[in-house]
């Protein structure tokens, strides 16, 4: 087996594994836009293996803006990894893996990152390439009847206007944490550009002084799913989420917990905590010189100070 980057496999091969695998349209025409508005491909953008003439599996690399206890940091992250089916089980993903870990050493970078759920089968290929779980996300869920009936908050779309006033919130709010506290601007126009994120799924969170937070939230007409909310730590998260479930008019709201102290807030105040949490951050050492007990000392993973999200991680 030989292993490719990018501009050296055929961009519809390319595309074709990702929509099979992964329901995901890699075209050239967006490898283009995220070579050009985002920061963190390696120029070399993602490793391929070729077999018997077609793209057999892909793993694209980042280089990830965080902040450590040194300050200003990177850390390496893989996205996107997947196999042909016909070409399962044949220690594909495993090579392009440790291709990708080799080129991150080569750059310098400590760690491996990346997030994933436990249910899937690449999970027990992460763990036994050197992975381990860091951080999981719980998810708490309660119906809309059982919220609060007023809230000091309100919650308005951001839509497209409003990204740059999410941007500035994110900005102030990751100045005291550690972690994915930093992001290469402007980050939720490029995020809605590239198709991941939709502009109504983007909530501004305000009270009578002006934006307090933001949120990132999934609605339909029986579930309203927070994926992400970032809040000054002085707000509530659960009049956040009032504020958002009045709004949105689903019968059930769930919470993906980013900061694991909301969550006894939020059993208080009568939510469900899920009994088994299969998101997962997960790290890598590249170099025999740190550990995971380094990268959580460096990025506070077990304090307050921790932030993370899933529009952050790979």
């Amino acid at each position: 087996m030989n292993i490719y980057e990018y501009d050296q496999v055929d961009p519809l091969d390319v595309l074709h594994l990702n929509l099979m695998c992964l329901d995901f349209a890699l075209t050239a025409e967006l490898v283009a836009m995220i070579r050009q508005r985002d920061p963190r491909p390696f120029p070399f953008f993602g490793v391929y293996a070729r077999e018997e003439g077609m793209v057999a599996g892909q793993v694209g690399v980042f280089r990830l803006p965080v902040l450590s206890t040194r300050g200003a940091d990177e850390v390496g992250g893989v996205w996107a990894v997947s196999t042909h089916p016909a070409y399962q089980r044949q220690g594909i993903a495993t090579c392009l893996l440790d291709e990708a870990h080799a080129r991150m050493r080569s750059a310098g970078l400590q760690f491996s990152t990346l997030g994933t759920d436990r249910s899937r089968v690449a999970y027990t290929l992460y763990k036994k390439l050197g992975y381990e779980d860091v951080f999981t996300f719980p998810n708490v869920i309660i119906r809309r009847a059982s919220l609060p009936e007023q809230t000091s908050l309100r919650a308005e779309p951001a839509d497209l206007p409003g990204m740059g006033v999410a941007d500035q919130l994110f900005e102030q709010i990751a100045r005291c944490h550690l972690g994915f506290a930093r992001r290469h601007a402007p980050f939720f126009s490029f995020l809605h550009e590239r198709g991941y994120l939709p502009a109504q799924s983007l909530w501004l969170l305000s009270d009578r002084d002006g934006p307090v937070g933001y949120a990132v939230a999934n609605n339909t007409r029986s579930v309203l799913k927070i994926n992400n909310l970032l809040l000054f730590e002085w707000v509530d998260p659960v009049l956040a989420v009032t504020a958002l479930a009045h709004q949105c008019e689903a019968a059930y709201t769930r919470v993906r917990v980013d900061y694991l102290r909301d969550t006894v807030r939020y059993v208080r105040a009568g939510f469900r905590l899920a009994e088994r949490d299969w998101g997962v951050f997960m790290v890598k050492p590249l170099t025999p010189q740190v550990t995971i007990d380094d990268f959580r000392s460096l990025y506070g993973v077990d304090t307050d100070r921790f932030l993370i999200s899933y529009i952050d991680v790979t």
